[in-house]
């Protein structure tokens, strides 16, 4: 008979079994049961239960035999009594020779103030030591997915995430719908207890069992948390060290867990901050490259031990600060691809363990798996039908899949993604080989043979076979992967023309887009109108691009069937339709019709229900991973992670209350997909080496691959392509560069680089797309439709950008549409290269679109300025630095372009024209925003300095990001005189220019200027010396971050003296423009130096 126990935050029910066979919260928003039993799952009501509760110990006495002893199998043994707020469960000497046995077991569930407390005390009853190689906790919450589409089980089931991390452990178990609140279980910190292995059961090891997943209508299985697992290690699933329990005669030992009621992921993170835990927070995810640094914040109230990498010599670590109260921040790169443990020691003798995994950097992972896509997945047989098709690739078997004998063969969700991916890859970086490629495909393998007899109704058969192809047409799923990918064709033809020799017309393209796209919702195709389908995100897309191809009916329909279709879910409690109850598939297809109808309910809906999905904790084979109906044990890395990402991606910057805090799971969503491509990290085979992963296993185990086809596992991941490419399609529809200022690690840079100056920040794009950037913070995000931009200079008040944009397709004169969202209210003027482009205005946080007119050139400089801003009428000067303030610890940039000078300890006094920024050489120099000199080729930068007193190496400027790259100029380098050098490999490698050192005690001009490979220095208007092998610009440096005048990279003496009118111009000054700077009176313009020049005749 069951016990049942309550207080004010726990209703509890203790079984026959001596199990939880009722866990719910009091006051709860639905009336769930978080755990399964015998009611909820029914089939699983069997002879070999492992309800919750339950333990599973394999033991020995002295040196003799392992033992397995399951209270499942201790009846006999068992007595249950209770008394006040608590039950207790005791075993001993079971007559079951697989029962608990030669040692007692006392289970005690108390209800104390407000949690639930699980204690398990064990005592050895022999008279020989007793050696617990295993201590099993299974925890089969209420997971059990039905069939149907009864969409109440988003009330009535429970999703759990898990991090097994040793003492930090820690499970959460909740709504799918995201829906709080939900339970929290953890380890009594004052137990010692903890989390090391995780087993999956699978039918191979408990066969016949329907505890074993995919068995009797349980497609997840049971799952078994062990404290202790030595022995059980054997079914390799592990990721952690395995320990074993020694207990003398009459020894005992007590390992304790507790249950907490918690309202959302912060709940759960401050309740295992005041249990003792650590409490981790990362960015920008599990999952990160190897050009970027992350960083991680380690919450707890102990004091941390040592911090220590799996690979100390590849994997850098370093401590940077402890924050209010108790945030302990790191930094850290990583430069072993794949899987990565960073182990952190803590308290008394705790100890929890990170588990990252590092990735190539984006781009070339992109690009890797692209060339390998046309070179060694596409079949080029003339005649054939696979003729041009992309096939899966089987990292088993180095070859192609070659499976075209129908169902289960080439073709539905996972063929019929390769191109789709490799179709909108070239739209963001065209690679003519690879266009060509895609044309081929659509022609070919999806128009001629696919779709062949289809030519009028547009249906899609599901898989490619021989004709008559008996395979059904009425999988809608199929549908998006064709019209996108023919939609993507449409763009390539409309934006790279002349790229290649098209097979067809774009209009070609969009109207077979458009006719598939109809004859999904009009044809006999099922998974439609209540169905949300993979990669209708690009709908809205589409709909314009037939309105501007002047197919305004064709436009008109779309529009009419998406309204029927948000008709359908607009009125569901759960809009999450797909085939089954419980999916992650329809996600990112019900927010794009909620976005396009506004509907911020639905919307808000879709974001809460993704990111319950996903893990939180800190494995990357969890963080941001979506849980299917098949648990967290495998097929993890689904195309939802970064598909359904749109969706939180939207949200946090739109919509969300708190876009810092969202944007760390978002952004690790946008990255995660990236790591099923083979870098090496996966199948180190050169063969394998650009090929993809369908899915991630994280139960990994002895028996290979889960799922179509089988076969090993590579590294925990599946041999089969499959679907991964439709991940990847997702990935680089949101990849992006991100500025957020995160309220524990402060400015961070999502998928770039960034540096701030008082009113800017600096930002290289590392994202592997270059095309978008979002400042979180500020609300502000830009997107190119083509070419990609290397470096972006934003104004924290929204108005002022400074892009280098690279042109993708040099040579070809083209418009690149540029859309900004959230600029600051006003008029801007247009700049491409110094020259007006046209102006734009922006309202209320709207989008504006801006079309850049880009030549023939590599590289051009695009400038958004406020039409108000004054800046030189040639457009030639980055910066100018009149420094005539009297106070303050800012100095003005009077270029109009807002790059304002920090100043630190330096005075404001009499200056050559004015006032001017003096250095008393100990603590005194300016800081000049990130990136000001990282677009600059051919430059020039002219100064007035006075010298005081010559401090050897002292710098007059210095533009650098750290000791090996640099440039700068010394007024007086040590034994010898002025100096101006640069260099990408620190001192050893400097180009040079020297001259005499400066005369101290007077005002002097000094300039510096490159023009191609002529570097030349000027003194007071006079050339001093010129180098004709300077083949190193400032573009050269990268993203300079450490940009000062008065001082040096290195730990050299500051300057002492002072500065005035420090001007930074983007070409090379002449001549007669140098002498006209020198010989000036007042601060003067590069115009009025010009027109003053060439009063005296050219040089």
């Amino acid at each position: 008979m069951a016990v049942q126990l309550s207080n004010q935050v726990f209703s509890i029910s203790v079984g026959d079994y001596g199990d939880l066979s009722s866990l719910q919260l009091v006051g709860d928003t639905f009336n769930t049961n978080y755990v399964m039993n015998s009611s909820n799952a029914p089939k699983q009501n069997t002879s070999d239960h492992q309800w919750l509760g339950e333990l599973m110990f394999t033991y020995r006495l002295g040196n003799g035999a392992w033992t397995r002893a399951w209270t499942s199998n201790s009846a006999d043994a068992r007595q249950i009594t209770s008394s006040g707020n608590s039950v207790q469960v005791a075993y001993q000497n079971s007559s079951n020779n697989q029962g608990i046995r030669n040692f007692i077991l006392h289970e005690t569930y108390s209800l104390v103030n407000d949690y639930l407390h699980w204690q398990m005390k064990v005592t050895n009853t022999s008279n020989q030591t007793l050696e617990i190689g295993d201590w099993g906790l299974p925890l089969p919450f209420n997971e059990y997915w039905s069939g149907g589409n009864n969409e109440q089980i988003y009330e009535t089931r429970v999703l759990s995430h898990s991090f097994v991390g040793h003492n930090s452990s820690f499970i959460t178990a909740g709504r799918p719908s995201g829906i709080g609140p939900y339970v929290l279980l953890i380890p009594d910190a004052s137990t010692g207890a903890g989390l090391e292995y995780q087993d999956h059961w699978r039918t191979e090891e408990h066969p016949g069992s329907t505890w074993a997943m995919e068995q009797g209508g349980w497609s997840e299985g049971l799952n078994v948390f062990y404290i202790h697992s030595n022995i059980i290690k054997s079914t390799n699933r592990g990721y952690l060290g395995s320990t074993s329990l020694s207990l003398a005669p009459g020894e005992s030992k007590t390992y304790a867990f507790k249950f907490y009621k918690v309202a959302d992921e912060q709940a759960v993170k401050d309740r295992l901050y005041s249990e003792g835990h650590v409490d981790v927070t990362v960015v920008p995810g599990m999952i990160f490259p190897t050009n970027l640094k992350a960083k991680f914040d380690l919450h707890t109230s102990k004091s941390i031990t040592s911090v220590t990498a799996q690979y100390p010599s590849e994997t850098t670590i370093s401590y940077l600060e402890t924050a209010p109260t108790n945030h302990k921040i790191y930094e850290l790169t990583l430069g072993r691809l794949g899987h990565n443990n960073i182990t952190v020691n803590y308290g008394n003798g705790e100890k929890t363990v990170l588990q990252f995994y590092a990735i190539e950097p984006v781009e070339a992972a992109l690009q890797r798996h692209s060339t390998f896509m046309v070179n060694s997945t596409q079949w080029n047989v003339p005649g054939d039908l696979r003729d041009k098709v992309f096939d899966d690739w089987m990292m088993q078997y180095k070859a192609k899949r070659n499976s075209f004998a129908g169902y289960w063969g080439w073709g539905d969700d996972w063929g019929l993604t390769h191109g789709q991916f490799l179709a909108e890859k070239n739209v963001q970086k065209p690679v003519a080989s690879e266009i060509k490629a895609v044309d081929d495909y659509l022609e070919v393998a999806i128009w001629t043979n696919l779709m062949e007899g289809h030519h009028t109704d547009y249906l899609v058969p599901d898989f490619l076979m021989p004709q008559p192809n008996t395979t059904p047409t009425y999988r809608g799923y199929a549908y998006p992967h064709i019209y996108n990918t023919f939609f993507s064709m449409y763009k390539l033809a409309k934006l790279y023309p002349n790229l290649i020799s098209y097979r067809n017309s774009k209009n070609t393209y969009l109207l077979r887009a458009y006719r598939i796209f109809k004859a999904l919702y009009e044809g006999p195709v099922a998974y439609n109108w209540n169905t949300g389908l993979m990669g209708e995100l690009t709908t809205p897309d589409m709909i314009k691009a037939l309105q501007e191809e002047g197919l305004t009916t064709e436009a008109n329909d779309l529009i009419g069937k998406m309204a029927t279709k948000y008709n359908n879910f607009k009125n569901t409690i759960y809009p999450y339709g797909s085939e089954y109850n419980y999916d992650n598939t329809g996600e990112e297809a019900v927010y794009t019709l909620a976005k396009m109808n506004n509907n911020t309910t639905m919307m808000s809906k879709i974001n809460a229900k993704t990111r319950a999905a996903r893990g939180h904790m800190p494995v990357w084979y969890y963080y941001a991973d979506p849980v299917t109906i098949t648990g967290e044990n495998w097929w993890n890395f689904q195309y939802t992670t970064s598909l359904a990402g749109y969706a939180m991606d939207d949200w946090t910057r739109r919509h969300s209350s708190k876009p810092e805090v969202d944007q760390r799971l978002s952004y690790a969503a946008k990255l995660a997909n990236i790591g099923a491509i083979n870098s090496g990290q996966i199948s180190p085979d050169p063969a394998n080496i650009g090929a993809v992963s369908w899915t991630y296993q994280a139960g990994k185990g002895n028996y290979g691959a889960l799922g179509l086809d089988g076969g090993p596992l590579f590294n925990g991941w599946r041999g089969m392509s499959g679907e991964a490419d439709l991940g990847l399609f997702g990935a680089i529809k949101i990849l992006s560069s991100d500025v957020a200022v995160d309220p524990i690690f402060g400015l961070f840079g999502y998928g770039c680089d960034v540096t701030e100056s008082s009113n800017s920040y600096a930002i290289t794009p590392k994202d592997g797309v270059f095309q978008r950037l979002h400042l979180i913070t500020q609300k502000l995000s830009l997107e190119l439709n083509r070419d990609q931009y290397s470096l972006a200079i934003v104004s924290k008040s929204k108005n002022s950008i400074r892009l280098t944009l690279k042109n993708t397709t040099p040579g070809t004169t083209h418009t690149t549409i540029m859309s900004l969202t959230g600029l600051a209210a006003g008029t801007y003027d247009v700049l491409v290269d110094g020259t007006k482009n046209g102006s734009v205005t922006a309202a209320n946080s709207s989008t504006t679109t801006v079309g850049l007119n880009i030549g023939t050139a590599a590289n051009y400089d695009i400038r958004i300025q406020s039409s108000t801003d004054n800046p030189s009428p040639a457009g030639d000067i980055v910066a100018r630095y009149e420094f005539d303030e009297t106070a303050g610890s800012t100095a003005a940039d009077s270029s109009g372009y807002g790059q304002q000078a920090s100043v630190n300890g330096g005075a404001w006094g009499a200056g050559r024209k004015g006032n001017a920024l003096h250095f008393n050489g100990t603590v005194a120099y300016a800081s000049l925003p990130g990136g000001i000199v990282s677009s600059l080729n051919d430059f020039t930068i002219a100064a007035w300095v006075r010298v005081n007193t010559h401090n050897g190496w002292a710098r007059l400027f210095d533009f650098g990001a750290g000791t090996n790259r640099y440039m700068f100029l010394t007024p007086k380098a040590e034994g010898t005189g002025m100096r101006f050098a640069i260099t990408v490999s620190g001192n050893g490698e400097e180009q040079q220019l020297n001259a005499p050192e400066l005369a101290t005690g007077v005002w002097k001009h000094v300039a510096v200027t490159l023009s191609g490979n002529t570097g030349m220095m000027y003194l007071d208007g006079v050339e001093a010396t010129r180098n004709t092998n300077m083949t190193l610009k400032p573009s050269s440096l990268g993203l300079t971050d450490r940009n000062y005048i008065g001082k040096s990279q290195f730990d050299d003496p500051y300057l002492n003296g002072a500065v005035d009118e420090l001007i930074i111009y983007n070409r090379a000054l002449t001549a007669q423009e140098i002498r006209g700077l020198a010989s000036a009176s007042s601060t003067i313009t590069a115009h009025d130096v010009g027109a003053h020049s060439y009063a005296e005749g050219a040089d």
